[in-house]
Order: structure tokens, then C-alpha cells, then sequence
């Protein structure tokens, strides 16, 4: 079995309120406000770490009900 450890900060914290446009299991953070889009409470908060890659990606449990991983629109712009 290999060992892995991980030190990693995220961005938001349990009980922020993030206004975010759902696409899919995506949310985004910071873009155009359309009909998709909605003010939400961050419940809980999920690090996932990738051995392979030695990577870590949070997704964030919203509202009590959905988990999504959360993108900065910035970053959904640039790869169009």
C-alpha cells in the first residue's frame, strides 16, 4: 500500500455564501449570472488527492443537498 500526505488550503470555508451559475456537476464561481444561477451556502467541504498526479481538488457540498466542484469563471473563459 503506498502513502501519500497532502497539505492544501481551500479557498472557501464551511458557511460562505458563493453565488454560482450551475453547469452539470460544475459550479462557477464569478461569471455571468444567468437563469442557472444561484446564491448558495458551502455545508461541507471534500479534498480530493490524486497519488498519481499528486494533485488535490476540493469539491463543496452546497445547500445540504449537492456536491460540485466550484471553477473561477476566469478559468472557464480562458480555455475557450
Amino acid at each position: 500500500m503506498q502513502q501519500s500526505a497532502f497539505i492544501a488550503h481551500s479557498p472557501y470555508e464551511i458557511g460562505d455564501k458563493v453565488n454560482i451559475t450551475f453547469h452539470g456537476a460544475i459550479g462557477i464561481v464569478g461569471g455571468p449570472v444567468t437563469a442557472r444561477s444561484a446564491e448558495v451556502t458551502i455545508t461541507d467541504i471534500l479534498a480530493v488527492h490524486s497519488c498519481k498526479r499528486q494533485q488535490v481538488n476540493f469539491m463543496y457540498e452546497i445547500n445540504e443537498t449537492k456536491v460540485l466542484q466550484l471553477v473561477e469563471w476566469e478559468a472557464v473563459k480562458n480555455e475557450k
